[in-house]
């Protein structure tokens, strides 16, 4: 049906334009999992005060929009999140869309139109199978990567072709001897036995009449890989494989279809083995030469066995893993000959090398973090993780990379056998490609460089799943610190698709009882490094996650819909919670994580923390159902809202009878009882006091663990202690954000005092549990944010924007941007003298006010903006 569109409405408002159309799949891959995409735009224009309030979207299936199906003028200022006006896509199909908006001075132009594929939407799509090489399966240990090919004729010159494809394992795929994409390690790491993700690609310009070759490497990666410190290996399925359809619509109009089945075949490579944790081994000599291209002959090769179609086969929706930097290091020689490397800054990746050598010659590269008191690598920390790429050289120059494996390291050792020279080095740098949009900057370049260090560390561990680090035999989706690191996520990177697929997977991997695991994809952890404790199958704060990291992304991005998708896992996990409490209220019955990695915990026993873990349970079941209570209300489910509402005042006056006066006694128990409303209104402003106390009794050193950092320079501020927060953030003794600054840190560490005053790292006590790159501390990014820069969101997606910077300590200056979903949102304060002078803009579509620092006049105390620029000037 044809909706009546508003085309007698004439263009008055020709200085706004909508443009950067998006549907919520953020792959860049050239379909969508969506049949019905919820449609998003932003506004630009040449005037201020922009206000969006109603707006048009129209569908159709030429890109004249002829016939086009309308939504008709619907109300409303957001421009998030609009439900897709036609009837679904069908799978393959494509359409067209366009938006124009209604503002103050009437209706916009259409924007450019935006085109929409869908993917292969129902299971039924699917022909091929995947397929194996029948003497890889069952292998107990890394051997060598299995290679599958086909080849097959184009009778007319291909028009368009789509391959969709996935695999068990990791592959890397390529048609006539070119790869399909330069994405890495696909498709990811998913629940697989739930839901595996595949690509969809346009192939059309690597195909030609004729003869073609489609071929794949398939590793071990997530699917068969080694997992955790207890390096357990076939956690999902014994066999690598690989599921590939391609597409072809030829020039005469005719088609050909080329899937995965019993035709292919099967062999081996130059890849010897390739393990994430363990690196990669590769001898040139064994190299098939051409088996990428027509003609090869394989019939030394085994017939492919044919395995089941594999559960929940999506699309992905977010970015893919990709080289997104690449840095050349500096080098030098030790006096054993070996070549020392060091990247400038604690990366995920792999070296790349230019050899040359007699065959048989032999490279090997080993990497770390850090280095040991001889100067040379220190590994005993990456524990059971090998981190060693190893060439053999089939003679002459090689290009040398290894594959289907990354690695967490700022430094690495290059050995070379006799006659081989090691030409060229350079480091590619590895990650999950999400679009950059914060940024920060002040007048102390430590904290400049503090924030710095917060962005590596989030690049560096958002690499197919949120990890905790990137170097050792872990890596894993910990809930615990994407729940302490989510707005800082949100903020500095474009975090929505990427979360909302782990998010996803939470629900999957959610116990019938609502527990949710400690790490997501979930793996059995077996006993906790470095002690033995045993858990209720989920913990406070880890768990939490459920309800925190939906509530950040809609706060930064607006989509009430991502909370309607995740609602039932958060009511889940806050019912889990509810029920475990205790007849006082409390919850304090199965032991937690708590606190982790207090300072004042003993370094063996970093589950000890100076605030009650019990305490800390508790008041985490409070929080989780106050933010709950605000998504059911969003939500419109009343009865909901009302109920977690009320569970969250119970449990908030339970922990304050029980744990009062404990509270007032840490920097968590205080941070806690001021961020989750758990210290009664007429007692905050004591609770503020007792917090900036302890921070001055501690010369302003940081005394909270993963758990309490988020919330502590965010209660200070909010309860009038600028300074402390200040102090705090500045301090440059150990433990501190600045400490680690001046020790050289280029990401973010596990411990506070990872490395010791003295410039020795404690391995003794602190055993193998010692990260460099672990990014849950650097949460104080999104206090750099929205205090000291001054810029945060007062409504989902910032469509109200506050600005209120807080100038403190010896800063002369700070600014902060955001691309929010409305457009770029920015602001930068200068002091000189008794005067603040604060420049910011904000996107169409929004408004803003301006709280002006404490002392300060303006000629009203709150200042209401439009969108635009604006220049305010306060004296004291």
């Amino acid at each position: 049906m044809t909706t009546p569109s508003f085309e007698a409405a004439p263009t008055t408002d020709t200085a706004t334009k909508v443009t950067a159309l998006r549907t919520p799949d953020d792959s860049g891959l050239v379909a969508t999992p969506h049949p019905e995409p919820r449609l998003s735009w932003s506004l630009t224009s040449d005037r201020p005060g922009v206000l969006q309030h109603a707006y048009e979207v129209q569908v159709a299936a030429d890109p004249s929009f002829t016939g086009a199906v309308s939504s008709g003028e619907v109300e409303s200022g957001a421009v998030t999140d609009h439900p897709w006006p036609a009837g679904p896509l069908l799978s393959r199909e494509v359409r067209h869309w366009r938006v124009r908006v209604r503002t103050d001075r009437g209706w916009t132009r259409w924007s450019e139109p935006t085109r929409v594929e869908a993917a292969l939407l129902e299971e039924g799509e699917w022909t091929a199978r995947p397929v194996h090489v029948p003497g890889d399966r069952g292998r107990t240990s890394p051997g060598p990567v299995p290679l599958l090919r086909r080849e097959f004729d184009l009778p007319a010159e291909p028009v368009s072709a789509r391959l969709y494809v996935t695999s068990l394992g990791v592959h890397r795929t390529g048609l006539n001897g070119r790869p399909v994409s330069d994405h890495l390690l696909e498709p990811g790491w998913t629940s697989y036995p739930n839901r595996l993700l595949y690509a969809t690609y346009d192939v059309t310009g690597l195909l030609s009449p004729g003869r073609n070759a489609l071929s794949a490497a398939v590793g071990d990666g997530w699917y068969r890989g080694h997992l955790t410190w207890h390096k357990n290996r076939d956690v999902y399925g014994d066999a690598c494989a690989l599921l590939a359809q391609l597409e072809v619509t030829l020039a005469d109009g005719g088609t050909v279809t080329v899937v995965t089945d019993d035709r292919w075949r099967g062999g081996y490579g130059d890849l010897l083995a390739a393990d994430l944790y363990d690196g990669c081994a590769r001898d040139l000599r064994q190299e098939p030469h051409g088996w990428r291209l027509p003609g090869f002959d394989d019939r030394d090769w085994e017939r492919a066995a044919v395995l089941p179609l594999p559960t929940g086969l999506t699309q992905r929706a977010h970015p893919p893993v990709r080289v997104v930097q690449v840095i050349r290091p500096e080098l030098s020689t030790l006096p054993d000959g070996t070549i020392a490397v060091d990247a400038g800054e604690n990366v995920t990746g792999v070296l790349r090398l230019r050899a040359a050598g007699p065959a048989g010659g032999t490279v090997t590269v080993r990497h770390a973090e850090v280095l040991d008191d001889d100067g040379r690598l220190l590994t005993s920390i990456l524990r059971g993780a090998r981190a060693t790429d190893e060439y053999t050289l089939s003679g002459g120059t090689a290009e040398l990379e290894p594959e289907f494996t990354f690695h967490g390291f700022r430094h690495a050792e290059i050995d070379a056998s006799p006659g081989v020279t090691v030409e060229h080095v350079e480091v590619a740098v590895m990650a999950s490609d999400l679009r950059r949009i914060g940024s920060f900057h002040c007048s102390d370049e430590r904290v400049n460089a503090l924030y710095a260090n917060v962005v590596r560390s989030q690049r560096g561990n958002f690499l197919a799943v949120p990890t905790d680090c990137p170097q050792r035999d872990e890596r894993l989706g910990w809930t615990g610190d994407i729940m302490a690191f989510a707005p800082t996520a949100c903020a500095t990177f474009d975090s929505q698709s990427f979360l909302d697929s782990w998010l996803t997977d939470l629900g999957l991997e959610q116990r019938p009882d609502g527990a949710v695991p400690l790490v997501i994809p979930d793996v059995d952890l077996g006993e906790l490094p470095p002690m033995d404790l045993p858990f209720a199958g989920t913990t406070a704060g880890w768990g939490d996650a459920a309800t925190v990291v939906p509530t950040a992304l809609f706060d930064a991005y607006g989509h009430r819909s991502l909370l309607g998708r995740h609602y039932a896992t958060m009511c889940a996990w806050v019912d889990f919670t509810a029920g475990r409490l205790d007849d006082d209220g409390t919850w304090s019955g199965n032991a937690q994580l708590g606190d982790w990695l207090d300072p004042a915990a003993p370094p063996e026993d970093p589950a000890r923390a100076t605030t009650d873990s019990a305490y800390v349970a508790t008041v985490f079941v409070a929080h989780s159902a106050r933010l709950l209570a605000d998504a059911a209300r969003e939500l419109g489910r009343t009865d909901d809202a009302e109920r977690y509402a009320a569970l969250h005042r119970r449990t908030a006056e339970a922990a304050w009878r029980k744990w009062g006066d404990h509270a007032r006694t840490t920097q968590t128990g205080c941070a806690l009882a001021l961020a989750f409303g758990i210290a009664p209104a007429a007692e905050r402003a004591a609770v503020g006091e007792s917090l900036a106390a302890l921070v001055r009794a501690n010369d302003g050193r940081i005394a909270t663990g993963f758990l309490g950092t988020p919330f502590v320079l965010p209660a200070l501020s909010g309860s009038g202690h600028t300074a402390e927060a200040y102090r705090l953030l500045l301090n440059t003794e150990c433990p501190g954000w600045l400490y680690q600054v001046e020790r050289g840190a280029t990401t973010m560490w596990e411990r506070w005092d990872a490395i010791r005053p003295d410039g020795t790292i404690d391995t003794e006590k602190a055993g193998t549990m010692l990260s460099f790159n672990h990014y849950a501390y650097g949460a104080v990014a999104a206090w750099l944010y929205g205090s000291v820069a001054g810029l945060r969101a007062t409504a989902p997606g910032y469509r109200t924007i506050e600005i209120a910077p807080r100038p403190g300590s010896t800063l002369t200056s700070a600014g902060a941007s955001i691309a929010t979903p409305y457009g770029t949102a920015s602001v930068a304060w200068s002091v000189e003298g008794d005067t603040l002078t604060v420049d910011a803009e904000l996107p169409p579509g929004t408004t803003g006010r301006f709280l002006p620092p404490e002392g300060l006049h303006t000629p009203l105390p709150v200042t209401d903006l439009g969108s635009g620029r604006h220049r305010l000037v306060l004296r004291g």
